[in-house]
């Protein structure tokens, strides 16, 4: 780190923003979208969902976002990944002999919907979509000035799934620019990251605490190779920082970065108690979006005094 200016990576939703109103959006359409899907009663489907929250509680393992049968993050991170996980969730508890979710899977293969969590996927970006179109991102009320100030002191590169021109709508109308020759110093952007895709090269689970996190992400590891991070903020511990944090242990040479865990009224006990505990070498708490600005001067500071 000595010798240069530092740059932080730092992951979007969640971080910048509040994800209530877009979480309630998917929550509403969830059902509704379910019950059409299937031709079912919703208050059927519902209790469906009811069902399949209760075995997210009582089974967190088990339960997350999953693609092609294995779980690239899990349902109590986020909300967000809790509606991906009721989605395939569904099935699970048909396999398992729920006669509702048994009735719903049937429904829905009648009606063309074999994918379950190709479904949710569906549900999930229909509704975002939506909401984002009437209400934008849910920016922090501080966001604005925390990232000028950052910028005063590092590099800034926001990496996330979402497309760049949805989150460059977040920040241009509050004096920031990512292209162009308005662009702001030291600002970057990294859209569509797939920072979820699991790439089997080969699959690798790795154990944070009590849970295995896949790290097999190679669209991910080639952003984060490519950007060289000083450090690395995310709210999801599995999408953002899992993989980081197993380079930074692999002992990359490039790539082993202070990594930081945005709390949110979401995040689960396991991964805070990771973050504020000390277990993981190189992984720290941000308790606050204002915190992050201290804490990456003083990282400047260190590195300096260093040099």
């Amino acid at each position: 780190m000595s010798g240069k200016r530092l740059k932080v990576l730092v992951d979007f939703d969640g971080v910048w923003t509040t994800v209530d109103g877009q979480a309630a959006a998917v929550d509403a359409a969830r059902g509704v979208k379910l019950a059409e899907a299937s031709g079912m009663p919703l208050a059927d489907v519902l209790a469906c969902c009811d069902a399949v929250s209760e075995a997210i509680a009582a089974e967190p393992l088990q339960h997350g976002w999953r693609l092609d049968g294995r779980i690239t993050a899990y349902a109590d991170e986020d909300p967000f990944l809790r509606h991906n996980a009721t989605a395939s969730g569904i099935g699970i508890l048909a396999d398992r002999g729920h006669a509702g979710c048994r009735a719903l899977q049937q429904a829905l293969a009648a009606n063309g919907h074999t994918e379950l969590s190709a479904l949710g996927s569906t549900i999930f970006m229909d509704a975002s979509h939506a909401y984002l179109a009437d209400h934008g991102h849910d920016l922090l009320p501080t966001a604005p000035a925390v990232l000028r100030a950052l910028l005063e002191v590092a590099d800034v590169v926001f990496c996330t799934n979402f497309t760049p021109d949805a989150v460059a709508r977040s920040w241009v109308p509050r004096g920031f620019s990512f292209t162009g020759p308005d662009a702001t110093p030291g600002l970057a952007l990294r859209g569509e990251a797939r920072k979820q895709v699991l790439t089997n090269d080969p699959a690798r689970p790795v154990p944070f605490g009590e849970r295995p996190v896949a790290v097999d992400r190679s669209f991910y590891r080639a952003a984060l190779e490519a950007e060289a991070p000083d450090v690395v903020v995310g709210d999801v511990f599995s999408l953002d920082l899992a993989l980081p944090l197993t380079m930074r242990a692999d002992g990359h040479p490039t790539c082993r970065p202070l990594c930081l865990l945005a709390r949110t009224r979401f995040s689960p006990a396991w991964s805070l108690g990771m973050a504020r505990g000390g277990a993981v070498p190189g992984l720290r708490m941000l308790e606050t979006l204002d915190d992050l600005v201290p804490l990456v001067h003083d990282l400047a500071q260190s590195s300096r005094k260093e040099g």
